[in-house]
């Protein structure tokens, strides 16, 4: 179901940084639907049944997102574009709310940092190219598992791994930084000597520059339906999975030795891991909630 919606807030300030402090999210819900995402409990407080179907569109965003970076008391803080929810899911091809939300952040010369796992960022590469020449942009994409028949379980509306890379190394030399996120590493299925090897080759092959990885995180909703799925595809696996994850985090010496298996590939592939968010332009932190409306 599709509902649309007028925004009364579109930017959403986060203690910790993911990678920035600030979000902005065009939908409410994602069609990429990613059995591991961790934003499926938002749907909650909307009273709507599926993350993954129930979709809500912001189509005064372009404006509303005006309105807050005309504030006075807006620091110029680096906006990460899809923090909850996938900005090109295929809804976007209708919307097309993205180039009208790059028409404001053009207007206000905001650094942004922007994450897809869809290649339909490509039709608006003329755009972006563009901003990136008045602003910093940063852009990310974010891979699992290579082997495509594996991926669809887990990331059914998600272009190919090797799709998503190739899109990501377009970018180099565009936006400031174009990285390419090996995450989240999924127990036995990302972390096989086989699918590192791809994914990391291939990454080094299309002149990718910098990777960065995170484990599988399981919340509540989330590590209900994850195991679900092991259970359906991969049940041998699910004993293992319920010893990794006796609570939402991973087990600490698996996740050691697995990190340190990592850092020889990239290191072996000579990948970098650096991000720093643009730092705000005042230094006075006041808070855009406490503006009259």
């Amino acid at each position: 179901m599709i509902s649309e919606i007028e925004a009364k807030k579109v930017l959403t300030y986060h203690e910790n940084p993911f990678p920035t402090h600030w979000d902005v999210n065009p939908y409410r819900g994602c069609t990429v639907g990613c059995k591991y995402c961790f934003a499926q409990y938002a749907h909650q407080y909307l009273g709507l049944p599926d993350f993954f179907k129930d979709i809500v569109v912001k189509t005064n965003i372009s404006e509303q997102l005006d309105k807050e970076l005309s504030s006075k008391k807006w620091q110029k803080n680096q906006i990460k574009i899809g923090g909850t929810t996938d900005l090109y899911q295929q809804i976007e091809q209708k919307y097309e709310l993205m180039p009208k939300i790059y028409s404001v952040i053009k207007k206000h010369k905001n650094p942004i940092f922007i994450q897809t796992k869809s290649d339909l960022i490509l039709r608006d590469k003329a755009i972006i190219t563009e901003l990136s020449k008045i602003t910093t942009v940063d852009i990310a994409t974010s891979v699992s598992i290579f082997d495509e028949k594996n991926r669809k379980i887990f990331e059914p509306g998600a272009t190919s791994t090797l799709s998503r890379i190739k899109m990501i190394a377009s970018f180099n030399g565009i936006s400031r930084n174009a990285i390419l996120g090996f995450m989240p590493i999924i127990p036995y299925l990302s972390d096989t000597d086989e699918n590192l090897e791809q994914i990391f080759s291939a990454a080094h092959q299309n002149g990718i520059k910098s990777v960065i990885t995170s484990f599988l995180f399981l919340n509540g909703a989330a590590k209900s339906s994850f195991f679900k799925i092991i259970e359906k595809h991969f049940p041998q696996l699910l004993d293992k999975y319920k010893l990794l994850y006796k609570s939402q985090n991973l087990d600490p010496v698996y996740k050691s030795e697995m990190t340190a298996k990592i850092n020889a590939i990239k290191d072996k592939y000579q990948f970098t891991n650096q991000f720093e968010p643009v730092l705000p332009q005042k230094s006075n932190q006041l808070s855009l909630f406490d503006e009259p409306n």
